[in-house]
């Protein structure tokens, strides 16, 4: 079963960040700056997740940035859901090894350093290894209001094979 949610729909399922404000007509524009003690981690809901995931908001598009954000932490052996991004997405590893995976594709192992592009519409899932937590950066670009579309959960053998 295929399940769109929009940008406010995956943020408020997360953690709402509320880091921009409408510069008021005539105004310059001002530099912000998020602390991160405003922006705590949430778990990562079991619809789109198997295992334990925490994930942290880091920003969400504004009238200038047509992008989100956040620093999901993945434990042993948990991964996202099957899913793509109308807008495609890019994920930084910060720390550990995981893997991702695209439809129809082999399974690749990713380190720190590793910068995936998944280009708009690719049904893919990424997540830790089975013995080793992972944690990334991932940043959506939205599209028509969208960031991601959900599909069904990686199965054990699909996440093992």
């Amino acid at each position: 079963m295929k399940k769109i949610l929009s940008l406010t729909a995956v943020l408020a399922a997360v953690v709402p960040l509320g880091l921009w404000k409408a510069t008021p007509a005539g105004a310059e524009p001002t530099m912000e700056i998020s602390r991160s003690d405003a922006r705590p981690a949430g778990p990562g809901p079991a619809e789109t997740f198997t295992g334990a995931v925490s994930v942290t908001p880091l920003f969400d598009p504004n009238d200038a940035r047509h992008s989100g954000a956040a620093e999901v932490g993945f434990s042993p052996g948990a991964r996202s859901a099957w899913h793509s991004h109308p807008g495609g997405q890019t994920l930084i590893v910060t720390e550990g090894t995981g893997w991702v995976q695209e439809w129809g594709g082999s399974k690749q192992q990713i380190n720190p350093g590793d910068v995936i592009w998944t280009p708009p519409g690719v049904k893919h899932w990424h997540g830790a290894v089975d013995t080793t937590a992972m944690t990334h950066i991932a940043i959506q670009q939205v599209a028509d209001g969208e960031v991601v579309e959900w599909m069904e959960h990686v199965t054990d053998d699909q996440y093992l094979g």
